[in-house]
């Protein structure tokens, strides 16, 4: 008669063992692979602190760093963008700051910067920007029909101009006319 042990039979060590293993590699794995996000937030706030601490260029790296993810939202990309603009403004590169905020307002339209918070060089440099995307967007204008007495008078300088250069090509090509008058064409090309 057999008797029950107290411990796992070798099927069920086994098993388990194979489990320990794998669950062990897949640890080891998962840890050596880059954890990619599909947000900025980290980035961005680890930015906005590097431009507060006066470390400009680590920030525009961390900023593009985000802006390259491809799955950053438009929300990461719009506040990247108005980062990268104050941080620019900073670095007296206004050029640059014109270049993000046009993105940032590309992206987000209604996008605001508050002028409770930012400097006034950060407020003239972003509401020029947004004003000129407000012109670009606007429909143009439909043209104001011409004065009668000044179509007529186009028509005849036109018309007059025309006549003139008629003639004097007429009187330039009459060296090699036919004896009907008309020009003679080109040989072929042999």
């Amino acid at each position: 008669m057999k008797t029950k042990s107290n411990f796992i039979d070798n099927g069920s060590t086994s098993r388990f063992i194979h489990w320990l293993i794998c669950t062990a590699i897949l640890i080891a794995c998962s840890e050596a692979m880059p954890q990619t996000s599909r947000s900025c937030e980290t980035e961005l706030k680890t930015a906005e602190q590097k431009y507060l601490d006066g470390y400009l260029d680590e920030a525009v790296d961390l900023l593009n760093r985000c802006l390259d993810k491809p799955g950053a939202t438009n929300q990461d990309s719009t506040e990247a963008y108005k980062l990268l603009g104050k941080i620019y403004i900073a670095k007296e590169n206004r050029a640059e700051a014109k270049k993000a905020f046009w993105m940032m307002l590309t992206i987000n339209p209604a996008a605001n910067l508050n002028p409770a918070i930012e400097t006034s060089e950060v407020m003239s440099i972003f509401n020029e920007v947004k004003t000129a995307l407000e012109k670009q967007r606007q429909p143009p204008e439909e043209p104001q029909p011409m004065k009668q007495g000044r179509s007529k008078k186009w028509l005849w300088i036109g018309g007059g101009t025309a006549v003139v250069a008629a003639s004097i090509t007429a009187i330039v090509l009459s060296n090699g006319t036919t004896d009907e008058g008309f020009v003679k064409p080109p040989g072929r090309p042999r």
